[in-house]
């Protein structure tokens, strides 16, 4: 693998099927590029809270701008520009998101989440 540089300006997230949450997210750096990781960038609006399964990969994300709740059964953590959160994969595990108007952050999940 070569190194790779995405410009900002190239980085566009696009919607997401999240059901009745409002998503848009990007691989900015994933398997076309030959990383062993998925890295990108996501949004979310407020809408329905949004729940992943962490089954099969973990997770680390940068807050970058806006607010995030996450919640994890009875434990929810509030999640500001400049966080950084760590989802471990297990079996079973399912997080929500949602916020009160608008959040963007970095992630990168290990292995490929998609």
């Amino acid at each position: 693998m070569a190194v790779v540089l995405k410009k900002a300006s190239d980085i566009a997230t696009e919607p997401f099927d999240a059901g009745e949450g409002k998503l848009s997210l990007v691989d900015v750096i994933a398997q076309p590029e030959g990383a062993p990781v998925s890295a990108g960038v996501c949004e979310i609006w407020e809408s329905a809270p949004i729940e992943f399964e962490y089954d099969n990969d973990c997770a680390v994300c940068y807050m970058l701008e806006g607010h995030v709740t996450l919640t994890e059964g009875d434990t929810r953590l509030d999640f500001e520009p400049g966080d950084v959160v760590f989802i471990p994969q297990r079996e079973g595990l399912k997080v929500s998101w949602d916020t009160p108007s608008y959040g963007k952050f970095f992630y990168v999940t290990y292995p490929h989440w998609r």
